[in-house]
């Protein structure tokens, strides 16, 4: 039952009421989160692979701007040319040592058996509450239960990251009451933690090279 002067606001209502709706809240919140958490995860294992391929076709295009000549003497010279593509080499070395170290599938994949046992629970806790009379009084053994069970599951994985959870807001924004311009907020912040490094290193480089091509062709053709 409701407390008549409720300190909490609206999206806090579950702690007002009993300790199964409050359940019900943590169960339905933690698996959107933990399977958002997942989801990030496999996007960056993505991008992770593409920004690993583009910099090596950017490598081989280095090597053969070198070998057909194609920016002459003047603007580029095989000098730069060579270093460019040492330097590149070590970068790109280094960024799958790292990005291979970060074993994204793998932790995805435990953010999704995570969040379908607590899928499961959260299906035993609507069975329950669906079946009994609206008059019941929950049972104290099941609420023991189904809770040591919940955290049981948080122990056996990591925790989700702070943006997993300010994303789940933002895509509920109605319950939680956001403003357009915090959800916008929310996911600029998003985009900046989980794509941006990825997008700069597969663009930049490509914009490095098709300037100095056509700068090097400008250059010869006067």
């Amino acid at each position: 039952m409701e407390k008549p002067n409720s300190k909490f606001p609206t999206y806090k209502d579950h702690l007002n009421k009993t300790f199964l709706e409050e359940l019900n809240y943590k169960f339905w919140s933690t698996k959107a989160i933990r399977f958002g958490a997942s989801k990030r995860l496999l996007t960056q294992n993505d991008l992770s692979n593409k920004a690993i391929g583009f910099l090596s076709a950017y490598l081989i295009i280095l090597g053969l701007l070198s070998v057909y000549k194609i920016t002459g003497e003047t603007a580029i010279s095989d000098n730069l040319i060579a270093f460019g593509s040492t330097t590149l080499s070590i970068l790109l070395l280094a960024f799958s040592q790292m990005e291979a170290a970060q074993d994204f599938k793998i932790r995805a994949r435990n953010y999704q058996d995570c969040a379908l046992k607590i899928s499961a629970l959260y299906d035993e806790l609507r069975i329950y509450k669906t079946l009994e009379d609206k008059s019941f009084k929950p049972d104290t053994d099941f609420c023991k239960s189904i809770s040591n069970k919940y955290q049981d599951i948080l122990e056996s994985y990591p925790n989700h990251d702070s943006i997993d959870y300010a994303k789940f807001k933002a895509e509920h924004k109605e319950y939680f009451e956001l403003s357009t311009m915090n959800c916008l907020k929310i996911r600029l912040k998003y985009y900046l933690k989980v794509q941006l490094a990825y997008h700069l290193m597969i663009v930049i480089p490509l914009v490095v090279i098709v300037f100095s091509v056509v700068h090097s062709l400008s250059e010869k053709s006067l």
